[in-house]
């Protein structure tokens, strides 16, 4: 009997062991390194895209809006390298079949080549993506999402000497009812995260670190002197992180403005583009792909990024 525990006992922990170094393996995905040595280079940052499948969107507004922006920044000499959408791509996502349909009406708007959305039919430029909170909406899962979008919440994209860290802010938290009425916060990034982004940075060679997500960590406050529509969990220790391991960016959506933080929650305003490489962690809001029709790009040049301003078609 004793022989039969102990061999019990030694299969349930390599199977925790077994299990530990899958996780761990997929903890720090890299979803793709592309090396460029002494080549500048920039990519455009598009956000809350909200599309609707012709079901539910007759004219197809929402998936046109996208699509506009998709071929003009691709229309350019100069094509970017890759493109980023960062959450509420779709107008709901969830588990539902209108979810799916909403998805499909998403991804129908690229090129796919070996499980890789691209916005050109040539296949250069590729589209990466992070969920918000309207593709958890409306039972607050992402499993359409990664069943036609992207397998995984978060990830890494090398290009070059800039990292890119895709993180998943959670859906709409409703931890607060009395703010309901008013803007909902994300759900934030839970504990795992942290550590996920403190592994990733620790296992980081590049020497530029962008981080993209849905929510915002620093927004403006309002009247009560309390921010909205910002993440509810770990936002300062977000924070913390990002000024410990020297992050350039943290890419945002969410409120559909165009806003640039630093720590301090000083807020920048510039006319052209703002040389990021002089400054602390700077978080910043791109405005939508709903209400309007806007993009940003984002420049790295020699030691260099530049954050340009957002652009309204």
């Amino acid at each position: 009997m004793k022989k039969i525990m102990l061999q019990i006992i030694s299969l349930f922990i390599i199977s925790i062991l077994l299990f530990s170094g899958l996780s761990y393996g997929s903890l720090l995905k890299q979803k793709t390194t592309v090396t460029k040595e002494n080549d500048d280079f920039y990519f455009v940052h598009i956000t809350d895209t909200h599309v609707m499948h012709k079901m539910f969107d007759r004219n197809e507004n929402s998936k046109n809006r996208f699509k506009s922006i998709l071929a003009h920044v691709c229309s350019f000499e100069n094509k970017p390298s890759f493109i980023v959408v960062t959450g509420d791509l779709t107008n709901w996502g969830g588990s539902w079949i209108s979810g799916a349909l909403n998805c499909k009406a998403f991804t129908s708007c690229f090129y796919e080549k070996d499980g890789q959305f691209y916005a050109d039919e040539n296949y250069s430029v590729a589209v990466y993506t992070t969920p918000g909170n309207h593709d958890y909406n409306f039972n607050r899962n992402l499993k359409n999402y990664h069943k036609f979008i992207e397998n995984e919440s978060r990830y890494i994209v090398n290009y070059g000497d800039v990292s890119l860290f895709f993180m998943d802010s959670g859906p709409s938290y409703y931890g607060k009812p009395y703010d309901w009425i008013n803007n909902i916060d994300g759900a934030g990034l839970c504990s795992c995260d942290i550590q996920w982004l403190k592994d990733a940075f620790d296992n980081c060679s590049s020497n530029y670190k962008i981080v993209l997500m849905h929510h915002p960590a620093i927004d403006t406050r309002g009247d009560t002197g309390r921010m909205h529509d910002v993440i509810a969990r770990n936002r300062e220790v977000f924070i913390d992180l990002c000024e410990e391991y020297d992050v350039e960016l943290v890419l945002t959506g969410h409120t559909h403005s165009s806003r640039v933080f630093d720590e301090s929650e000083y807020s920048y305003v510039f006319n052209d583009s703002l040389n990021c490489s002089l400054y602390s962690t700077l978080f910043v809001q791109t405005d939508d792909c709903k209400q309007g029709v806007h993009y940003r790009n984002v420049s790295i040049i020699g030691n260099d990024i530049w954050l340009e301003n957002t652009v309204e078609l």
